[in-house]
């Protein structure tokens, strides 16, 4: 996997993601527009019954109130009277019951999202009703005229006038219960065509619906693997390089177990002629008087001396290293024991040093030997700084592997600000002998590997041009064994 597909995706992510809330957005508005629809269809049935309603009231009160009123006039009976004035009070109850009911919705749809189609018949329905108000009232005058003067022939004229006049108001009222009747079956006949499609349409959606789901199943489960393939491959990319780096030091520890063996052989052999070379030349420089040119190369000749000494003496180290003593460590007492230690000597050279640890840090270690490879590392952190600048000794917790192994660890890192390691040295720096200063036995670091690795840690480093270096110490944690 490049680095340039890594970095893609994040926005291909986003993409998915953008997606997945498009899909999920029209599923939810395909859920809405269906009910919206049956509402629809609902205020269209309601309205119909409504027109339907007023159709019927129409045609089977005026029945009743021109039957009662024709029986009253022909035979004067009380009891078409009472008829007539009970029917005539409950329709006009009726109507204004109806009104007030009317009205009210009215009020609600207003407020609500309803049809076009709804709404212009809604509107039509009060003044229709209007309008039977008006001819019922209409109709009323001139029949309580004619129950009023019955019976009267001074002014049959008058009457025959009423009669006719509620007949006219008859006839419209009738026409007004047919026309709202019209209107209702109008309605019926759409409610039956649109039903049909209703149908269609709601198993269209339904399979739109069924067909989202599965786009957004499909995408979550693409969304899913990306993210999924992108951190298994950034945490390969990891175990890789630690696995790398593992196996340079194996290889490292290769080289100095054979500079060791051969260690062991010369050490015996050079150490007692060095011995007496340096008797001899300390009796030779204290018969030359001093400032002489013979007592300075005397002088030169015995630090040769002990630098060869030192250099036997790593040797021997590198070939019988100690046997660590592993206990359990307070990381926060022994990085604190170190850096007392080296701060004066840093003041000295103008250079700051930093202290950061966790403090329930706990490790696995030997302290003497671990307080051997971090004055190492930090003298040599100095040395790259030559004055001034930062180095910072920092203790922490993390998740490493670890002898192939993902684990618990506790890491001691040493940064500093210097200029960084030439990228054409970085594969030599823990080689035997290889080093960049004039006096160094280039065995610092091969020596500090070999502790590390006694330890059933690794040694590793990050470095970065004119940024700085930091060696890490990665060490087994002793959390579990405390907890045991």
């Amino acid at each position: 996997m490049t680095a340039q597909i890594r970095n893609a995706f994040p926005v291909f992510e986003l993409t998915i993601a953008g997606a997945l809330l498009l899909i999920g957005w029209a599923a939810f508005r395909l859920y809405e527009i269906v009910p919206e629809v049956d509402e629809g269809r609902h205020a269209l049935t309601q309205l119909r019954d409504q027109y339907f309603l007023l159709g019927d009231s129409v045609q089977t009160n005026l029945s009743e109130l021109d039957d009662a009123l024709e029986s009253f006039l022909v035979y004067k009976n009380e009891e078409d009277l009472e008829r007539f004035q009970k029917q005539s009070l409950q329709w006009s109850q009726w109507l204004i019951e109806r009104r007030r009911l009317w009205m009210d919705a009215d009020v609600a749809l207003s407020s609500e999202v309803t049809t076009n189609q709804a709404n212009r018949i809604h509107n039509d329905l009060l003044p229709l009703l209007t309008r039977i108000e008006i001819g019922y009232t209409n109709y009323l005058k001139p029949a309580k005229y004619l129950i009023s003067n019955s019976g009267r022939p001074l002014i049959k004229e008058q009457l025959d006038l009423r009669e006719k006049s509620a007949q006219r108001a008859k006839q419209r009222l009738l026409t007004l219960g047919r026309q709202a009747r019209m209107r209702g079956e109008a309605m019926e006949l759409a409610l039956s065509n649109s039903q049909e499609r209703f149908g269609n349409l709601t198993k269209r959606f339904r399979d739109l619906r069924f067909g989202l789901l599965l786009a957004a199943i499909a995408l979550s489960f693409l969304l899913i693997l990306v993210v999924y393939r992108g951190k298994l491959a950034q945490t390969q990319a990891i175990i890789q390089e630690h696995k790398n780096q593992e196996a340079e030091q194996q290889a490292t520890l290769g080289k100095i177990r054979h500079f060791g063996q051969l260690a062991q052989e010369l050490a015996h052999e050079i150490k007692q002629p060095l011995t007496a070379m340096n008797a001899r030349a300390y009796t030779l420089q204290r018969t030359l008087s001093s400032g002489t040119e013979a007592h300075k190369d005397a002088a030169v000749i015995r630090s040769e001396i002990k630098r060869l000494d030192q250099i036997v003496k790593d040797f021997l180290e590198l070939a019988r290293p100690n046997e660590p003593n592993l206990a359990p460590l307070e990381a926060k007492q022994a990085l604190e024991e170190v850096r007392e230690l080296m701060a004066p000597h840093m003041a000295e050279q103008s250079i700051e040093m930093k202290f950061e640890c966790e403090d329930d840090l706990q490790l696995l270690a030997d302290n003497q030997q671990l307080k051997q490879v971090l004055i190492n590392l930090i003298k040599n952190a100095a040395e790259s700084l030559e004055r001034g600048g930062t180095v910072c000794l920092r203790g922490k917790k993390g998740r490493r592997p670890l002898k192939g192994k993902l684990d618990e660890v506790a890491i001691i890192e040493v940064e500093d600000t210097g200029p960084g390691i030439p990228l054409e040295i970085r594969d030599k720096i823990f080689d035997p002998f290889f080093s960049t200063k004039g006096d160094g036995t280039g065995l610092g670091l091969a020596i500090a590997t070999r502790i590390i690795d006694k330890h059933g840690g690794n040694l590793e480093f990050d470095t970065e041009l004119d940024k700085g270096t930091t060696f890490r110490i990665v060490l087994p944690s002793a959390t579990k064994k405390l907890a045991a």
